[in-house]
């Protein structure tokens, strides 16, 4: 049995320790550290993402929370940490009280030569908010714990061409045992090739390798085969490209030729195209804007090859539009705002524990709008609030593998930050 970790005690004495560690000149100008303290009160209007239709809990949820971090240059490479702690007490359903953290570490390198990287470490653990089959739906508490790495190299062997390469791993885990088999971890290494001709526009021709696993697909019990994880390969051919118009656009675009195969769960073995398109436009000083279409699956999803995203592990492929706008109002007020539309494509596997072919699927389509706004009181003191609408739809009648919801979620904090 995995001996239980006590995850409140761990991020608070991380914060504590980065919290100590800063010197009393910490408030000067210069200073590279900074530490603070937050406050937030946020509003749920369906807490735990019921249906349509059956009574919708609502909750009210305040948080307060530690942060602290440094980035500091020093020679040839840059030291970047933070760490964020924060209290959660819900007024209703108290059973749902938690500590989260969010810890990260980066050091940006390089040598007289032209070899170049990064190295990222990060351990976050926070409430999963529910994206389960209808038979699956719960009111118990699910701590979510994502740790994972990146080491990332460039060599730049003329003006001209680059070479980079790198290794990325990461683990995700959940508390409550009904999610357990939901747990994965997986690790990838890509290489690849970059023609940079001007500033203008560059492209790149790269490989990845990705191995991993659910280590708990079977719960305790081995499905037909006496199998009780499943393990996965996936491998991948990218074509990437990024270019700049103008000085106020850049395109940036990635498509990959997929191929994907499991140990148990054979109807997600698949060959097929992924990728994305962005497009960054700053209208003026003010505004800017960002369109991106997308497509992946849920196993291997990573930020081109730097960290893994965690996906929903029910996903077997999702395509998404989302546009998001930025507007500097004034010079101490920014307004953000954006629409993200979603259409994947999930199977019961985990439900059922069962990874025949013949495993039930199904198509979801979900709609988040947000609005937010942040005030910069004064140097050391920033409001901001937040309200985000979600609206969950199925394709067809098959509402026991996925099924539909609405919630509004409205939040609004206060920080106070020293440097």
């Amino acid at each position: 049995m995995t001996q239980k970790t006590n995850f409140p005690a761990r991020s608070t004495l991380l914060a504590v320790a980065l919290l100590t560690s800063l010197p009393a000149l910490a408030a000067s100008e210069a200073s590279p550290y900074y530490f603070g303290v937050n406050q937030a009160v946020t509003g749920d209007w369906n807490v735990f993402r019921l249906p349509d239709g059956q009574p919708q809990p609502r909750d009210v949820i305040s948080s307060t929370g530690l942060l602290a971090g440094i980035d500091q240059p020093f020679g040839r490479m840059r030291l970047g940490a933070s760490a964020a702690v924060n209290a959660n007490r819900f007024k209703n359903n108290k059973q749902l009280n938690n500590t989260d953290h969010d810890a990260r570490l980066q050091l940006d390198w390089s040598t007289v030569e032209r070899l170049s990287g990064d190295v990222v470490l990060y351990d976050r653990n926070s409430l999963n908010r529910y994206d389960l089959s209808a038979d699956q739906i719960t009111s118990e508490k699910d701590m979510l714990r994502v740790t994972g790495g990146a080491l990332r190299a460039r060599l730049g062997l003329v003006t001209l061409w680059s070479i980079d390469g790198g290794y990325s791993f990461e683990q995700a885990e959940h508390s409550l045992e009904l999610l357990k088999n939901r747990d994965v971890r997986q690790g990838a290494a890509n290489i690849g090739v970059r023609l940079s001709p001007s500033d203008l526009w560059s492209v790149r021709l790269g490989v990845r390798r990705t191995d991993g696993k659910y280590p708990h697909f079977g719960g305790t019990e081995p499905i037909p085969g006496g199998e009780t994880e499943d393990k996965f390969t996936r491998n991948d051919l990218d074509l990437s490209l990024t270019w700049k118009p103008t000085g106020d656009s850049k395109f940036d675009g990635r498509l990959s030729s997929t191929r994907e195969d499991h140990s148990v769960q054979g109807q997600r073995d698949s060959h097929y195209a992924t990728g994305l398109i962005g497009y960054d436009w700053t209208l003026t000083g003010k505004t800017r804007l960002r369109l991106q279409v997308a497509r992946d699956s849920g196993a291997g999803r990573s930020d081109l090859d730097q960290e893994f995203i965690t996906e929903s592990s029910d996903t077997q492929v999702r395509n998404s539009v989302a546009l998001r706008g930025s507007w500097d109002a004034t010079s101490k007020i920014t307004v953000n705002a954006g629409v993200n539309y979603s259409r994947r494509k999930l199977d019961d596997a985990f439900t059922t524990k069962d990874g025949s072919v013949e495993a039930s699927t199904a198509r979801d389509r979900l709609t988040i709008l947000n609005l937010s706004a942040s005030y910069q009181a004064m140097r050391n003191l920033r409001l901001g609030c937040r309200v985000s609408h979600e609206d969950r739809k199925v394709e067809g009648d098959n509402v026991s593998t996925t099924y539909p919801y609405e919630t509004t979620v409205g939040t609004c904090n206060l920080e106070w930050l020293f440097r």
